[in-house]
């Protein structure tokens, strides 16, 4: 079922009991709004961002609702060790081994922050950076304030940009809208991504 992002944020339910052991991300540049990935979710956690220009929509998944089932990368029954039957006719779909099931000892963000909060929520930044660093954007529900948390960490001005510079992940300027917040990444933020991210060794279908 498709539902669009206005919609789903209405209804939206926080109905998952625990982290999953993979999560899928939608690349919002490859994605053509065909609704394939969003007719398999057994859980309709994949809405549709619309624009005005029917070109320019695109679904995206709501990671904290994912239950990781595969279904909207690949169909199980009819994949083997030497083929995969895949779901998204455009290769739009990232399956991660979800970072916060098994943390590494070091998360590839922690190098790069030079502030002074302890104790951040690494796994959780590793998962939202990832879909920053795929779309520059994330949607998230209003009312998971520990999410929230996670964000106000990426808008510190504390991330290593340059030996010199330290610059914000995220801007601090979000759309709210009814239901959700917008947080995009900054131009520098990304940058940045592009060299966390590189070789990160949790992308296992691609």
């Amino acid at each position: 079922m498709t539902i669009s992002m206005t919609d789903y944020f209405r209804s939206r339910k926080s109905d998952r009991k625990k982290e999953t052991r993979y999560i899928n991300v939608i690349n919002k540049d490859n994605c053509t709004s065909c609704n394939s990935c969003a007719t398999v979710c057994p859980v309709d956690c994949i809405y549709e961002v619309v624009s005005p220009i029917p070109s320019e929509s695109y679904h995206q998944i709501d990671t904290s609702r994912c239950i990781g089932c595969q279904m909207c990368y690949r169909s199980p029954n009819d994949s083997s060790e030497f083929y995969q039957l895949t779901i998204c006719p455009w290769n739009a779909i990232d399956m991660l081994h979800n970072p916060n099931m098994k943390p590494d000892t070091q998360s590839v963000l922690q190098p790069y922050y030079r502030g002074s909060s302890e104790d951040l929520p690494w796994s959780k930044l590793e998962e939202y950076g990832y879909q920053l660093f795929l779309d520059g954007e994330v949607f998230l529900t209003d009312d998971l304030p520990d999410l929230h948390r996670v964000f106000a960490a990426l808008q510190e001005e504390a991330w290593m940009y340059s030996e010199e510079d330290n610059v914000r992940i995220v801007s601090t300027e979000s759309e709210v809208g009814e239901g959700f917040v917008r947080y995009s990444a900054t131009e520098e933020g990304r940058d940045l991504l592009d060299c966390m991210y590189r070789d990160w060794h949790r992308i296992f279908m691609d």
